[in-house]
């Protein structure tokens, strides 16, 4: 059939070279050139004349290589013989401030830039022709703008928003008094750790929004005030949906009328608002993603070539030269803290950023000698913790990419690494200086502890843990819980508390049931496995922080207590944050998880119980034995002896009564629920006699003191008196415990019987205290 017959001719149109053409000979289209002209001696010269090889462009793929060598190289010596790009365009806004520390020494005319964008765009233009398609980013100095429709303002505010902010909620501006206050507030706990702009220019925006007449401000420095009225009033708020949370609502409403003209791509001061967003969303979560607005700001940092110092010899005011470096520095440290808590990768390496710190150390001195220059630096405040901060984001961005984020190749000989990694970070601890606050300690304390156990836990590169990173991991993660309750519970502690701080103690909270899990018998039994082998030369393995047994205990129930305990104080922690922030899931996620394995510690409590058995009114935050292993006020003192993590504290000692020391940094915010202070008095003829009930108040009242007292320090024996008052607390408790007080009902066999181990668990104790271990 016709249709089943191919078609054998072929079509192979043949064109003739320009030579071959105007001398009307045969051409045989050979490449790359005609054997006509290479045998006459003109083969650079052969060339086409149709659509495809027009004029001008050699067929010779050589010739064209090296026209495009040589377009490259005229391009490449135009560029060296101008300025860095990052320093010959200044920033528009820097150079029409009215600051003069930022001030450009001789700023391009609107025509020079002009000309100069218009120079850029055609080179640009000539590569796109040159090699296809080339991408331009949105925040490039060659960007011609959005359309009307669309800015980068509305751009980044949609794409980083969840919940619609409400319409007609718009703060107005507090007295001066009030917002003197807040402005206080937040310099001295976030602007502390993150400087993302100079104070001195800060307080020159605040006197311009609350000057008179009000449109000499500039829409910057209403945003600039705005965001940090509704921080600071954000991180006072106690509660979603309080009066300190409305006003910072308010406040971000106000400040976002003048996005249009603050969030501009390529700008520094668009990078910076794009900072305050991101710190107002670690305390607000329900409105803006963090996640998106950190991004977008390391993305606008690395276009504007803020990522690298400028060359050595460059001119450039040493006032933007510190606002580069300490914006760049802000970026970082939000971008790894935010990639930690959310398992995410980082926004930049570090070895493509290559900024130094603008920030320096202060000498450690002495406790005990003099400060001969705080009087000096009473107008200056210092960025010490910022530097502090800086360092460990760097130290947690090296081992997050090494164990998280390089590989998934599993490492033979994993923990000479490991314990490289947590030495470091115990040095950085330890050299903090002593003029550190004590919210700073605490606060540098708790990420110690959470880089901890995350640096420990099960990874791409460690699946598998070993047993002594598992004991590790158990006594950093109820360390890590008592003293994340003991702060947040003190009104005293003002130290930033963001929605990440949950995050991290839901984290901490599953690896620790997780190290349950897989080694509960190990873990309760006390035992110290043997650490991994290391070579001589690597750095030694932390010490394990165990703290010495009270006196009477076991240790198998100790730790189940403990545990128990660490577990409790945990759902707090998630309870009380999901009141802050308003979620309340997480909470419920966690008790749903670790329902079972506390079934089994209270089931193993209960066994051991015996003939002793103690009250479980355990005190508000206690996580050790009955009785409050780690209740009582904390000083924020070193100890003597390492027993909690390295570079620790907060020594905790058992049978410590809440108090507040002159000076001391948080008591406990326990209630007194061991015992009551006014017991039920039993019936009976020794109560007929009121010399006798003054007689026993007076003994309940050195009761309540054996309660309370002595300290016992875990690395140091016990005194004399201590040892006695031990003896009278032992002595007494037969007798006269707790469980007693409910046992005037006559259900047992003899008129003042002891009551059995289960009658302990069903009395109700009068403040219906959280912590009992078989409360579900």
């Amino acid at each position: 059939m016709p249709l089943d017959t191919p078609i054998l001719k072929v079509s192979r149109p043949v064109a003739a070279c320009s030579r071959c053409r105007n001398a009307k000979i045969k051409c045989d289209g050979k490449l790359p050139a005609c054997t006509s002209c290479e045998k006459n001696g003109r083969a650079a010269e052969c060339t086409s004349t149709n659509d495809q090889f027009a004029r001008g462009k050699e067929r010779s793929y050589v010739s064209t290589l090296e026209t495009r060598i040589d377009k490259l190289q005229a391009k490449l010596e135009e560029a060296r013989a101008r300025k860095p790009s990052v320093v010959s365009l200044p920033d528009e806004d820097m150079a029409a401030t009215r600051r003069p520390s930022y001030l450009i020494q001789q700023p391009p005319t609107p025509n020079t830039t002009k000309a100069m964008r218009r120079k850029e765009a055609n080179d640009v233009d000539d590569l796109v022709g040159d090699f296809g398609f080339l991408s331009v980013n949105a925040t490039a100095r060659d960007f011609y703008g959005f359309t009307t429709a669309m800015s980068y303002a509305r751009l980044i505010t949609w794409a980083c928003s969840k919940d619609t902010l409400p319409e007609g909620m718009t703060q107005p501006l507090p007295p001066r008094h009030t917002a003197t206050s807040l402005v206080q507030h937040y310099l001295g706990n976030v602007f502390t750790l993150l400087p993302v702009f100079d104070e001195a220019s800060f307080y020159a925006s605040m006197d311009s929004v609350y000057s008179k007449p009000l449109h000499q401000a500039e829409p910057n420095d209403h945003f600039l005030v705005r965001m940090v009225l509704a921080i600071a009033s954000a991180g006072m708020s106690e509660q979603r949906g309080d009066q300190r949370y409305m006003e910072s609502v308010g406040h971000v409403c106000a400040a976002l009328e003048h996005a249009e003209d603050v969030l501009h791509p390529g700008t520094i001061t668009g990078i910076q608002a794009l900072v305050l967003l991101t710190e107002y969303a670690m305390m607000d979560p329900h409105h803006f993603d963090s996640w998106g607005l950190i991004g977008a700001a390391s993305r606008a940092m690395v276009d504007l070539g803020m990522h690298q110092d400028p060359p050595k010899g460059t001119p450039m005011p040493k006032g933007k030269l510190e606002l580069r470096r300490r914006v760049y520095y802000c970026v970082y440290a939000l971008d790894r803290s935010t990639s930690l808590v959310q398992t995410r990768a980082l926004s930049f390496g570090d070895d493509s950023a290559k900024v130094k710190i603008p920030f320096h150390k202060q000498p450690a001195s002495a406790p005990t000698s003099p400060a001969p220059t705080a009087s000096k630096q009473i107008w200056l405040k210092s960025h010490e913790q910022a530097y502090q901060l800086i360092t460990l984001r760097q130290i947690q961005s090296q081992w997050y990419t090494d164990l998280f984020q390089s590989g998934r190749t599993r490492w033979d000989e994993p923990y000479p690494y490991i314990w490289s990694t947590c030495n470091a970070m115990r040095k950085w601890f330890e050299g903090l200086s002593s003029s550190t606050s004590q919210n700073s300690r605490a606060f540098f304390e708790l990420d110690l502890l959470y880089s901890y156990v995350y640096v420990l836990s099960p990874s791409p590169r460690v699946p598998v843990i070993s047993p002594f990173a598992q004991k590790l991991i158990f006594e950093y993660c109820i360390q890590y819980a008592d003293l994340m309750l003991r702060l947040i519970s003190d009104s005293s502690y003002t130290a930033p508390r963001t929605f990440y701080d949950a995050m991290r103690v839901y984290m901490t909270g599953r690896q620790f049931l997780d190290v349950l899990q897989h080694n509960l018998d190990g873990l309760l039994n006390g035992t110290l496995p043997p650490h991994p082998e290391i070579k001589p030369t690597a750095a030694p393995p932390p010490p394990v922080p165990v703290p010495q047994l009270p006196p009477g205990e076991t240790v198998l129930r100790f730790n189940v207590m403990r545990s128990i305990s660490c577990i409790k104080q945990i759902t707090d922690c998630l309870s009380r944050f999901g009141i802050r922030w308003g979620y309340m899931s997480w909470n419920q996620r966690f008790q749903a998880e670790t329902s079972e394995m506390l079934n089994e510690l209270n089931s193993r409590a209960r066994e051991l119980e015996g003939p002793r058995p103690q009250s479980i009114w355990q005190h508000h935050n206690s996580t050790g034995s009955i009785g409050s292993v780690y209740a009582g006020s904390q000083q924020y003192s070193s100890p003597p002896a390492m027993l909690t993590p390295p570079g620790g504290v907060y020594p905790q000692n058992p049978f410590v009564a809440p108090q507040t020391t002159p000076g001391g940094a948080h008591p406990q915010m326990a209630r007194q629920v061991s015992p009551p202070e006014h017991p039920q008095q039993p019936v009976g003829p020794a109560r007929d006699n009121m010399a006798q009930v003054m007689a026993n108040q007076g003994v309940q009242h050195q009761q309540q003191q054996l309660y309370q007292q002595p300290v016992f320090n875990f690395s140091q024996a016990p005194t004399a008196s201590q040892q006695q008052q031990q003896q009278q607390y032992n002595a007494y408790r037969g007798a006269h415990r707790p469980s007693a007080q409910f046992a005037a009902w006559g259900g047992y066999d003899t008129t003042g019987g002891q009551p059995n181990a289960f009658d302990d668990e069903n009395a109700v104790p009068p403040h219906a205290n959280p912590w009992n271990i078989d409360a579900k």
